[in-house]
């Protein structure tokens, strides 16, 4: 109690945000990863229990006895509670002297003895995880993250790596993931405090006002915060591989303003960064890839392109970005022959989250050592542009 009160008078979670979600729910699933003491409790009551039931002891003959009695009395006992602990996560607890078993009723399986305190842990967090489940708009998104098999558990891996982020972080990601942005349908649909039919964007009119549209959907937005956005995150990786090509010298913080050159050359390579391919052979009419890297010892062409869309939207925007630039890389490939040309659509979502495929084209660019501190990197980028916008829009409104 005294934890969470601490986090909400220091603004670390929205007064109308779920409990189960910002405090107990682990950091790899979303959540803040503290622990409940009222589970904890739970937990150590029913090992106790089969520890007892475990116990060849002859003093602890005259334990179970008094126990058991005082089940069967109706007055507190230790095999009750247990029993009842057990049944509130999910397992039926038999307490049987020498052989006490936890059946895990979903399943219908016998838990082994050396087991039983993961399984409960485990069993805890599917508690909290169900209760996030049947909250239809805080939980709505978190449950779409969990069930996106191609996402993985790296999407809140920035979470559990980042141990210095600021409080106004946990609390701003916190807010998105649980649609509490103070947007026309949140208020009309939530709270009550829009009573009009209008619920268009304030600031393009051209949708309704989402927390979708405000942050990856609005017109307004797209040459100035979006664009932000996507050049933070892809100059991370662009200058990653500048730095394998010896291009650079040093790398600059993921939170640098520095932008990067047009144009990097040597005899290993060279890289453009959002410069138009001129066509010579074919007919192209997008010629504009955010970066082009030429590896001169590979004999291969990358191609970069970046895009931030709203979290459901990712697989039709990888789709979209390949189909788009078709024709340049036909023509990429007769300007450069004997040259592979490789197309990687680096799709981070909104929220931080991203495809296999965009972590396995990651470990292609940069090795494998470093692919996934340069992901964490541009999930940093992507969300703290993110919590940007929608600062900006409750300035606006």
């Amino acid at each position: 109690r005294e934890s969470r009160k601490l986090i909400s008078d220091n603004g670390g979670k929205h007064p109308l945000g779920s409990v189960a979600m910002m405090v107990y729910i682990p950091r790899r699933l979303g959540g803040r990863g503290l622990k409940s003491i009222e589970q904890v409790y739970k937990q150590e009551k029913i090992k106790a229990a089969v520890r007892l039931y475990n116990n060849d002891d002859p003093a602890m003959e005259l334990v179970r006895q008094f126990e058991e009695k005082g089940e069967k009395t109706g007055r507190r006992s230790l095999v009750k509670d247990a029993k009842k602990y057990a049944l509130e996560l999910g397992l039926a607890l038999h307490l049987k002297h020498p052989r006490p078993t936890l059946i895990d009723i979903q399943i219908d399986e016998e838990v082994p003895m050396k087991k039983i305190g993961k399984q409960l842990k485990c069993a805890g967090v599917e508690k909290y995880c169900e209760e996030m489940r049947r909250e239809l708009w805080q939980g709505r998104l978190l449950t779409q993250r969990w069930d996106d098999e191609e996402v993985g558990k790296e999407c809140f891996s920035w979470m559990a790596d980042w141990k210095t982020a600021p409080t106004h972080i946990i609390a701003g990601v916190d807010e998105l993931y649980q649609q509490m942005l103070p947007t026309k349908v949140y208020h009309k649909n939530k709270t009550g405090l829009e009573t009009g039919q209008n619920i268009m964007c304030r600031m393009c009119n051209k949708a309704p006002e989402t927390q979708a549209h405000i942050l990856a959907g609005c017109s307004k937005l797209a040459q100035s915060k979006y664009l932000t956005r996507h050049n933070a995150a892809l100059k991370i990786l662009f200058f990653e591989v500048l730095k394998d090509l010896d291009l650079v010298t040093s790398l600059p913080p993921w939170y640098s303003q520095e932008e990067p050159k047009p144009l990097y050359e040597n005899n290993r390579g060279k890289a453009y960064w959002d410069v138009q391919v001129y066509a010579e052979c074919t007919e192209v009419r997008n010629n504009r890839i955010d970066a082009r890297i030429i590896d001169k010892e590979k004999n291969k062409v990358y191609l970069l392109e970046m895009s931030c869309p709203w979290i459901t939207n990712r697989e039709a925007k990888d789709a979209e970005k390949t189909a788009k630039y078709a024709p340049l890389r036909v023509e990429l490939k007769q300007q450069h022959p004997g040259y592979d040309i490789e197309q990687h659509n680096i799709v981070i979502d909104v929220l931080g989250g991203c495809s296999t495929g965009v972590r396995k084209s990651i470990k292609e660019l940069v090795g494998v050592k470093k692919a996934d501190q340069t992901l964490n990197k541009m999930q940093k980028a992507v969300l703290t542009n993110s919590l940007n916008i929608a600062r900006r829009f409750k300035i606006f409104i």
